[in-house]
């Protein structure tokens, strides 16, 4: 081979092959990273979240004292209590206790909620 042959040959390997397999070596290693950082939230971390959860649904409910409450916000509350399937038969006796009475369409709107969330947690197989 002459010498411009191995030249060829070195520029070729250390110039594009190696280049290219450090920049893999490199992406593999950022996103292995970023996958560990990205892992769903230790158990610890969700019963903390769940209690949270409860304690503003609870207060949402007495807040006023009035038995009116933010319609929008505890039919978020109620369809967040589908994110925690762990504490499901929790969720079920606090929704068997709770009542919600008023006429208007939120009322409505939270009862029809109430009823999915209960269908939903009562749909799922125990662990």
């Amino acid at each position: 081979m002459t010498t411009f042959e191995w030249t060829a040959i070195g520029l070729i390997l250390f110039g594009m092959a190696l280049p290219f397999w450090i920049m893999t070596l490199l992406t593999c290693i950022v996103l292995y990273q970023q996958q560990k950082i990205t892992k769903p939230p230790s158990r610890p971390i969700k019963v903390h979240d769940y209690t949270k959860l409860m304690v503003a649904i609870d207060d949402l409910i007495h807040s006023k004292g009035t038995g009116s409450f933010n319609g929008p916000a505890l039919q978020t509350y109620l369809r967040e209590m589908k994110q925690y399937p762990e504490y499901k038969d929790t969720s079920l006796l606090y929704l068997e206790e709770l009542s919600i009475t008023g006429k208007s369409k939120w009322s409505e709107i939270c009862r029809t909620e109430q009823k999915a969330v209960e269908e939903h947690l009562l749909g799922l197989k125990n662990d």
